[in-house]
């Protein structure tokens, strides 16, 4: 799946591996295919859980599982976003290549179309002064010392920067790739149709599946998030937590739902156009043909075939232009795809109602 003439775009997470020397220390573990993000991000997940939080707890704080017991679905969301990164990561790759390969489009390095490794720590950035501004111009530094403890600051100052935001920038980074600026890219191209494609979608079939699989990731995350806010409340775990969540949390998680909904609704449609536009295109083309092989070819009572073999080669390749969809998608996909966006705001509307 790895090609280098296409995959020149490291994720953050690749970068901080390189970086704090984990990708050397995953070469080294018995098992060698370790990806080295995996290994990076499980580091601070351990060290969140299992020594961060438990000295706060025994330093007179609150284990945030404690507090709260789905807090496990936070650090669930974290290992989910890091496998969907590489899933996309690599799947945006892949699915070039084999358009490339199939002469669907020319060849293209992941610079020609997906978010920049400079925009991603452009993002890291303006991420990291926002959230420290907001937490001395706002909340005060004081406030912070006195209400978050060791864990806290901890969390504030090493797991926060060094993981929990770089995790957040590549996920949304390699999902508006595949959602935004790859059918935008793909749209600008002067791109062709797989006519004979098996599966009679064109060739599509590697992106329309990754669409539909990269949502699923995004809608993990939108599941995990209502059983992080909700699941203390309508399940018989006890914790600490004072409040339900309220018109923030319902708000946010709407918002987040829309979001999905829109950017999968736009990379559908855009690869959609694309399809629709070359599949009339050779439509047109066959009945320029056809003008041709017949005389009079408006007239069926009285038009004349001048090429019987050719007007049969003519319809065969007729029949597998109108075979080809004009979607990246069949029917089961379709089922599918509308079952995973609405199942997270059936879900939450349900939750809000029993609170």
């Amino acid at each position: 799946m790895d090609n280098p003439q296409v995959d020149v775009t490291p994720t953050l997470l690749e970068r901080l591996a390189s970086v704090t020397r984990v990708e050397w220390l995953a070469g080294k573990l018995p098992s060698e295919d370790v990806h080295s993000p995996y290994l990076y991000v499980a580091v601070f997940i351990f060290l969140d859980f299992a020594v961060v939080n438990p000295y706060s707890h025994l330093t007179g704080g609150v284990h945030a599982v404690v507090r709260n017991p789905f807090y496990i679905a936070f650090y669930l969301s974290i290992a989910i976003a890091v496998v969907g990164v590489r899933y996309m990561h690599r799947g945006h790759v892949d699915a070039i290549s084999r358009l490339t390969e199939r002469g669907i489009c020319d060849a293209a390095t992941a610079d020609d179309y997906a978010v920049t490794i400079r925009t991603k720590l452009l993002f890291y950035g303006v991420g990291l002064v926002g959230f420290f501004a907001y937490q001395v111009f706002v909340i005060g530094i004081e406030t912070v010392l006195e209400t978050q403890g060791v864990g806290g600051i901890v969390f504030t100052l090493v797991l926060l920067p060094a993981c929990y935001l770089p995790v957040a920038i590549d996920f949304v980074s390699e999902y508006a790739t595949l959602h935004i600026l790859l059918p935008r890219w793909l749209s600008e191209q002067d791109i062709g149709l797989f006519f004979f494609d098996p599966q009679n979608m064109g060739g599509f079939q590697p992106i329309g599946t990754l669409l539909k699989n990269s949502y699923y990731f995004y809608t993990a995350g939108l599941l995990l998030y209502l059983a992080f806010f909700y699941g203390l409340f309508v399940t018989p775990l006890e914790g600490r937590v004072a409040s339900p969540p309220g018109a923030a949390e319902a708000s946010l998680f709407t918002g987040l739902w829309l979001f999905g909904l829109a950017t999968l609704s736009y990379s559908i449609y855009k690869i959609h156009r694309i399809m629709t536009a070359e599949r009339e295109a050779r439509l047109r083309d066959i009945e320029s043909e056809l003008h041709d092989v017949i005389d009079n070819p408006h007239d069926i009572s009285n038009a004349e075939i001048t090429d019987p073999d050719r007007l049969d080669a003519l319809e065969y390749r007729l029949d597998q232009i109108r075979a080809t969809s004009e979607y990246p998608t069949t029917f089961t996909m379709w089922t599918q795809i509308g079952v995973s966006v609405l199942l997270p705001q059936v879900l939450q509307l349900t939750l809000q109602a029993t609170l």
